[in-house]
């Protein structure tokens, strides 16, 4: 029996790679959307090696001294969260939980030896995304909700605009569990205006359904609802091109409102420049879409679904659309399409810390038994043993997996390599890491910013900088005794200008965005390390 997994994430930063977990809530409901069960709420103790963004702490109040004397520690939070994610039948999901906080917990999963993916497929789990349901209510039923906007005029899909638009509770936005209920509170009130709309995104979970929507064999066109809130509210009719020749879950294909004959006389580099043309303004991104099956996307084959009228609104020429689709299999008779989306896909995985690198690779299944063995034996244990893997990642994570949750197991040798990590993360910024003097230049904008707005002598907030700084100094004094760090500047007097970067803001689609801002570091020499006892 399928039951529903409200979830949500408050977080250290918006990064779920490099980022990690503060607090997590849930409540379990049927597929109704009643609740069944009592919510749970769990904060997690910070890690040794990891310093938040200031702004995230300003934005969901969180600081590390209040996670240290609340929170479990990160293998037992990790468990915890495991359970309610993996109970078999559970389908879970949050707002924009698929790009932000299903990514959070596999990097969660992946640095404590677990398994990061089997929580979403085994024993009958699935996941969805409410965001994406959102999205395509925006985009094909519009009259089902009051659509917010920003300051610039566009729409936008931030949970707490979208609940005091709409006259639905959310207590505390940035608040995990207040989250969860605004989550709930907003497909409870999708689901009772457009129930076809809602059964159709819901039954996306199944990745089958999914690619039946985006037919390759059969080149049938299709309309994806993406990102953009822009003219045409992310609406595009797309023709199936083929299966990604490197992630076989996801489809690639074209953009029907561009003229397929582009891909005439093109060669490969040229397709992988234009995917990712970057800061070149000169090079136009090539209409190419990648659309993941095992993401619950917002697909329909039937493009009945986009009423005449609004194509009209949001300006999309179906008839236009539709006639390249004879152009665009023309185009497929004369290309060698496979060996050039081959070509152009097949990039070698760019080097990096090996907790950044799940992506890199799928671990074997004999490594995989012996991460099982070395999470479930007994930690007296540890010390004396010196595990074989096959897979390059695996020996840095088991070496700092003992150093978080075992210290006592390490050798002398790993103890420095242990701190070498620490210093290089948290003092040179190895890999992007936010470092020392980051988050205290982070601190002193805030703090201009605060005293520019009228707020320097804003109680809560200055406490909670206070404490961010605080816990900063105490890791620095830790891996870095003789500050290789910059120092936090001086705070400017009030009538000084506002510095450029501004004061961190949500993102205006996930609620755990919090838009901080860092200043990348100078790279350090390192002078010296001190050993933590």
């Amino acid at each position: 029996m399928h039951t529903l997994l409200v979830f949500d994430y408050e977080t250290t930063g918006t990064d779920p790679v490099r980022d990690r977990p503060v607090q997590f809530a849930c409540v379990r409901t049927d597929l109704d959307l009643e609740i069944v069960g009592h919510p749970t709420t769990l904060h997690c103790r910070p890690a040794p090696d990891h310093l938040p963004d200031p702004g995230a702490c300003l934005l969901n109040g969180i600081t590390p001294q209040f996670c240290q004397e609340v929170g479990l520690p990160e293998l037992q939070f990790v468990e915890a969260v495991h359970r309610e994610l993996a109970t078999p039948g559970t389908i879970s999901f949050g707002y924009n939980s698929i790009a932000f906080d299903d990514e959070i917990t596999r990097f969660m999963l992946w640095r404590n030896l677990m398994d990061p993916y089997a929580r979403e497929w085994k024993d009958g789990c699935r996941r969805w995304d409410l965001l994406h349901l959102v999205r395509a209510t925006y985009a094909l039923r519009p009259e089902t909700l009051e659509w917010p906007r920003d300051e610039q005029g566009r729409v936008t899909f931030r949970l707490a605009d979208l609940s005091a638009a709409n006259g639905l509770p959310h207590a505390s936005a940035h608040d995990a569990l207040s989250d969860v209920y605004a989550t709930l509170a907003l497909a409870r009130h999708i689901r009772e205006r457009q129930p076809r709309l809602y059964a159709h995104c819901f039954s996306m979970i199944d990745k089958n359904l999914a690619l039946g929507e985006m037919d390759v064999a059969l080149h049938k066109p299709f309309i994806h609802v993406g990102r953009n809130t822009g003219q045409a509210a992310g609406v595009r009719i797309l023709l199936p091109l083929a299966v990604h020749p490197v992630n076989r879950n996801e489809v690639i294909a074209w953009d029907l409102s561009k003229d397929p004959r582009q891909l005439l006389d093109i060669d490969a580099e040229t397709v992988r420049r234009r995917l990712a043309p970057g800061e070149d303004q000169e090079v136009e991104p090539i209409p190419l879409a990648c659309v993941a099956a095992n993401q619950s996307p917002p697909v329909f084959q039937n493009l009945g679904v986009l009423a005449r009228e609004r194509a009209a609104e949001l300006e999309i020429d179906v008839a236009a659309a539709l006639a390249n689709v004879p152009v665009m299999l023309g185009v497929l008779e004369t290309v060698d399409l496979a060996r050039l989306l081959q070509a152009a896909f097949d990039r070698p995985a760019p080097g990096c810390d090996p907790e950044q690198a799940l992506y890199a690779g799928f671990v074997g299944n004999a490594d995989r038994r012996t991460l099982d063995m070395l999470r479930t034996m007994d930690p007296g244990n540890l010390a004396a043993i010196e595990p074989e893997f096959g897979d390059p990642r695996l020996g840095a994570l088991f070496l700092r997996y003992k150093a978080r949750h075992y210290p006592q197991a390490l050798s002398r040798r790993e103890q420095d390599k242990w701190e070498e990590y620490r210093f290089d993360k948290l003092v040179t910024g190895d890999c992007g890491s936010r470092t020392v003097a980051a988050v205290r230049a982070s601190v002193a904008d805030l703090r201009r910013h605060l005293a520019a707005d009228g707020q320097g002598a804003d109680p809560g907030a200055c406490a909670i900088l206070d404490e961010v700084v605080a816990y900063t100094d105490s890791l620095a004094a830790e891996i870095d005794p003789f500050d290789s760090g910059t120092p936090a500047p001086a705070i400017e007097e009030e009538s000084a200008a506002p510095p450029s970067v501004p004061m961190p803001q949500p993102q205006p689609v996930q609620p755990d965005f919090f838009g901080g801002v860092e200043t990348p570091p100078a790279k350090a020499k390192r002078r010296a390390t001190a050993r933590r006892r």
